[in-house]
């Protein structure tokens, strides 16, 4: 299990780039696709990078399925979860920008925790967090409050296990923007 808490308070280098990150990567790397920069609110979301390393940039597009996900960078360019079998790679290709890069297995897979929801940077301000494991397990006292909440379908995360997947799209369900 990775901390938030401590991954995004890791030191980071300071950003050397003058040029965006989807510029950088689609056109002088190749291979790469960001969605969502450039967007139209100025509000924090995350950008998803997509990769596919057999396609010729000359003729195809890099298609954006969730099979080519290597990335999900901060819109600020603090922070990023990268697939552990495109670290190196990523690390590399963004290295002028400073990013601190979170490796993770798997996007979708509950590999996430977080210490200390006070601690979070304001960025992640606004996510509900609520401990929902009195649902699965009897010998928690059912807290009914937090079920009302979960009832609702209000958008939340538990801090003992989320996914990066879940924390995207939590997050991007407090922005106009959704789906990036």
């Amino acid at each position: 299990m990775i901390d938030l808490t401590e991954s995004i308070h890791a030191q980071k280098g300071t950003c050397q780039a003058n040029i965006s990150l989807s510029g950088w990567l689609e056109v002088m790397v190749g291979n790469y696709f960001v969605r969502g920069e450039g967007a139209a609110t100025k509000d924090f979301h995350w950008l998803t990078i997509y990769y596919d390393a057999d396609i010729d940039t000359q003729y195809e597009a890099v298609e954006t399925v969730s099979a080519n996900i290597v990335a999900y960078v901060s819109s600020d360019y603090r922070w990023s979860f990268v697939l552990d079998r495109h670290i190196q790679k990523f690390q590399k290709d963004t290295a002028d920008y400073g990013i601190c890069h979170i490796s993770i297995s798997d996007f979708a897979q509950e590999l996430l925790y977080c210490s200390r929801v006070d601690m979070l940077p304001r960025e992640f301000s606004g996510i509900v967090w609520i401990e929902d494991d009195f649902m699965n397990d009897e010998n928690i006292a059912f807290d009914f409050e937090s079920f009302s909440l979960i009832d609702e379908g209000v958008p939340y995360l538990n801090p003992r296990h989320f996914s990066v997947a879940q924390l995207v799209a939590v997050m991007g369900s407090r922005n106009p923007q959704k789906e990036l």
